[in-house]
């Protein structure tokens, strides 16, 4: 709760705050107005900021008070100029619904629900985990259920413990969203099957990858034998021996030719 005090000197606000709980679990807000001046009368501006989770809606009572949004603060404020005698004071009350506290019923729902979950998945690979977000579920429930069940006297306590249990409940329903999830994921692949599924995906690529280097491995070879062949016969033939130009066929024909006259004249010679 806030209350300004303006620029005169003599005029000043005295604001007190408690809250009470009737039966109606309704929450009083009072504060005092004051004039301080002894001897002059006053005009004394009040305005108050209610706490942001008030809409006026929630406004069960605040008597001719005007109410207000300010965009700036994001939250409503009550306003009223009073007219004031000398060390006159009025008593302003404004009685609101109890806006600070989670429904019973809401946090009973949420505990049927997990407890449904972790039943689903009591059977399946994801019971540890469903374990783990049922207990973190039970515990922060407990603490919401246990500190709206002992209620803070102060106002600003009181609505800083809903605020608190806010943030927990947020949790809790992420918590509780996850083993949906989870109870989804059960229902499709478990994680034994989607290991069995990964080592049958690497086993094959295995066996593939095997035979494409067998059949590497055999055109290797084959491409080895055709290389051999190909040389086996170019080793085996002979270059022929080039025939003798004209010019020393005819000198070897001359060689004879007198070779031939030589051994007609020992003969002759023989017979004389």
């Amino acid at each position: 709760m806030k209350a300004l005090r303006y620029g005169i000197a003599v005029v000043f606000l005295l604001l007190n705050l408690a809250v009470a709980f009737d039966a109606m679990a309704n929450i009083v807000v009072r504060a005092a107005v004051v004039n301080p001046s002894e001897t002059q009368s006053r005009k004394v501006p009040f305005k108050s900021y209610l706490p942001k989770e008030v809409k006026p809606e929630n406004i069960v009572d605040m008597g001719d008070l005007n109410i207000a949004y300010d965009p700036k603060e994001s939250a409503y404020y009550v306003y009223k100029d009073f007219d004031l005698a000398p060390r006159e004071s009025v008593l302003v009350e404004i009685e609101m619904e109890d806006v600070w506290k989670i429904p019973a019923e809401e946090l009973s729902s949420i505990r049927t629900e997990v407890d449904k979950v972790a039943k689903i998945l009591e059977n399946t690979d994801y019971r540890e985990r469903a374990k783990y977000l049922k207990e973190s579920i039970l515990q922060k429930l407990d603490h919401i259920e246990r500190t709206q069940t002992v209620v803070n006297s102060s106002p600003g306590g009181y609505i800083s413990d809903y605020r608190e249990n806010l943030k927990l409940l947020d949790e809790v329903k992420t918590d509780l969203q996850s083993a949906k999830t989870l109870m989804v994921e059960a229902k499709g692949f478990s994680p034994m099957l989607t290991w069995k599924l990964i080592v049958g995906v690497v086993a094959f690529l295995g066996i593939l990858g095997l035979i494409f280097f067998v059949i590497w491995l055999r055109q290797i070879k084959t491409m080895s034998n055709l290389t051999e062949d190909f040389k086996a016969p170019s080793q085996d033939m002979q270059p022929e021996p080039l025939a003798p130009e004209k010019g020393e066929q005819w000198q070897g024909e001359e060689e004879k030719k007198s070779d031939l006259s030589d051994i007609e004249q020992r003969l002759k010679q023989e017979k004389k």
